[in-house]
């Protein structure tokens, strides 16, 4: 008996020794087969998940290119700002080598002395990242430091030692000259991106192209020296140079600024485009700071010499004389009796101040304005005819600029407008154009017939030295340079043979011709009797054709309507004269007879 129960007991030991080793044995074939699962089979996968939870990716950023103007002045550029990031799941409170403890709330107190940020507002933001993503390594919480906050930032960075904040560095749109052609500039959004302007249509060649930098993030959060690497370098944008003069931009902004308020006037616009086409001035009120654009309402921000189109009244009388006399339906001594009111069949209209029957050449019914003179003398103008010179004299298309919203009414077909609107148009009324269309249209009279189109780029230079001219499209014939000339003696006679002698200036020989028109009224009931643009256009010299003009004033008080748009005409040209140095005309101004 005893010695059975020795065996059992034996034998239950050996089991319980099987069994053991046994259970080890399958522990060491898991350990085994994890260890080749881990070290093995699934190696790169999960290196690869260690390398995505050590890596860190930073932006490096490209610096947008500048904007200048013809002379090289600096209109926007990119300048360095730093923005203040943090990785929330380590931020917490440092204890400094001396055993002084810095709390996360001392630290955001610090950096709103800085920034003038609210504190709370800091740790709420913070509070609230880590609600979304208790893993959050990424919180900018202060942006556009500039050299100065970045200096005392970094300087609290390192004598606190906070491994959880990050400084990073990024450019910044400025426009230093403030508003100075800034309707025509454009601006950019809160992310960066261009809204409008030339800073949208010329973004190709502003915009830089981003790199990137790599380096691998310790448990902390701090940065492993030598992990960091670029992965791909920035690449900085072009320098768009603008054929506009910043100076002269800015004398005309605040010769316009004083008109508008002295006209109680909605606006002001002001053009100069010098003979070749290339624009060396538009100036508009009320002008944005590209620094601020919400400054204006938002129907001003942008350029309203290419996007808002009026009646141009009776500055377009030059065109249609023009096509007039190029057809040979006229000269400018043609000799007319005019009275002060027409009516023919559905045609009705009069001239805008009465007088009995005149006795006015062509070139005083152009110096007189008068539309039932106009409406006279084209009795024989071909209705195709005078449509194909519209055409040829830019209205009814956009200019080669193709400025973001730029207006082009389409003309009407000739043959669809009945006897009264054709009429109308000989004198500016029943058609609409825009500021830049309407100074495009003096250019022929500036260049021996010939219409340039209209350049406000110069030239684009990328980043690594290439200069890229824009392609220009052929100047147009659109008058004979007989007719040109014809124009510009007439013009002159406007402006020393009519009652607009505020545009004279002694010496100089100046070719214009103003404009009174009605603004239409929104429900297309007609015009509106209180509401008025008046105008000017014209070239300066006459004898020696260097600038054209455009000047209008938008809804003046009615009680400065009479005055017109001759006063500012007269100094914009002025403003010319010095800015440029222009000598005086060599040449005695015309002296084509207006009455017979």
């Amino acid at each position: 008996m005893a010695k059975r129960k020795a065996f059992d007991i034996r034998n239950s030991v050996r089991l319980r020794t099987l069994f053991v080793g046994i259970s080890i044995a399958a522990l060491l074939v898991v350990f085994v087969v994890r260890l080749t699962d881990i070290q093995v089979v699934r190696a790169a996968e999960l290196n690869q998940q260690s390398d995505e939870r050590r890596t860190q990716t930073t932006t490096l950023y490209g610096a947008r290119g500048d904007i200048v103007d013809a002379n090289g002045e600096t209109m926007a550029t990119s300048v360095a700002r730093w923005d203040v990031t943090i990785s929330p799941q380590y931020t917490r409170d440092v204890e400094l080598e001396d055993g002084t403890v810095i709390s996360v709330g001392q630290v955001l107190r610090r950096l709103a002395e800085v920034t003038g940020q609210d504190p709370n507002a800091m740790a709420t933001a913070i509070q609230n990242e880590l609600d979304r993503n208790p893993e959050s390594d990424y919180l900018v919480l202060s942006s556009g430091l500039t050299v100065d906050q970045f200096e005392r930032v970094r300087l609290m960075r390192s004598d606190w030692n906070l491994p959880y904040m990050i400084l990073q560095s990024r450019p910044e749109r400025t426009y230093p000259l403030g508003s100075v052609g800034g309707n025509i500039l454009g601006f950019e959004g809160s992310d960066g991106d261009p809204l409008a302007g030339m800073e949208l249509i010329q973004d190709a060649c502003l915009a830089p192209q981003d790199g990137s930098r790599l380096f691998e993030q310790a448990a902390d959060g701090t940065e492993i020296p030598g992990t960091v690497r670029v992965n791909e370098l920035p690449e900085d944008g072009g320098t768009l140079e603008l054929t506009l003069d910043s100076g002269l931009q800015y004398s005309m902004q605040q010769v316009l600024a004083q008109y508008t308020e002295d006209f109680n006037a909605r606006g002001a616009t002001a053009i100069v485009l010098r003979a070749d086409g290339t624009v060396a001035a538009v100036a508009e009120t009320p002008s944005v700071d590209p620094n601020h654009p919400i400054g204006v309402d938002p129907e001003y921000r942008g350029s309203r010499s290419f996007t808002e189109a009026y009646e141009p009244g009776s500055t377009f009388k030059t065109i249609a004389m023009a096509a007039m006399i190029d057809q040979g339906l006229a000269t400018p001594t043609d000799q007319f009796v005019v009275p002060f009111e027409y009516r023919r069949g559905d045609v009705s209209l009069h001239d805008s101040f009465r007088h009995p029957e005149m006795r006015w050449t062509s070139t005083g019914i152009l110096v007189h304005s008068s539309n039932v003179g106009m409406v006279m003398m084209a009795d024989d103008l071909d209705r195709q005819v005078l449509y194909d010179y519209l055409d040829l004299f830019g209205f009814g298309q956009v200019t080669n600029v193709d400025f973001l919203g730029e207006q082009a009414v389409p003309l009407n077909d000739p043959n669809s407008l009945d006897l009264q609107t054709r009429a109308n148009q000989i004198f500016g009324q029943g058609i609409a154009v825009t500021p830049i269309q309407m100074a495009s249209s003096y250019l022929p009279f500036a260049n021996d017939g010939m219409r340039p189109a209209i350049r406000l780029v110069e030239s684009c230079t990328t980043a690594d030295g290439e200069v890229i001219v824009p392609e220009m499209p052929e100047p147009v014939q659109v008058i004979e340079p007989e007719t040109a000339d014809s124009l510009l003696e007439m013009m002159e006679r406007v402006a020393t043979g009519g009652s607009r002698d505020t545009a004279v200036i002694e010496g100089y020989n100046v070719a214009l011709k103003t404009g009174t028109a009605e603004v239409a009224r929104a429900d297309g009931s007609g015009y509106d009797p209180d509401q008025w643009v008046i105008s000017a256009t014209g070239v300066l010299s006459s004898d020696n054709p260097e600038y054209v003009i455009h000047v209008m004033i938008d809804r003046p008080n009615p009680e400065m309507r009479t005055t017109g748009a001759s006063p500012l005409f007269h100094d914009i040209v002025n403003l010319l004269i010095r800015h440029y140095s222009i000598p005086p005309s060599s040449e005695e101004p015309s002296d084509l007879p207006v009455e017979w």
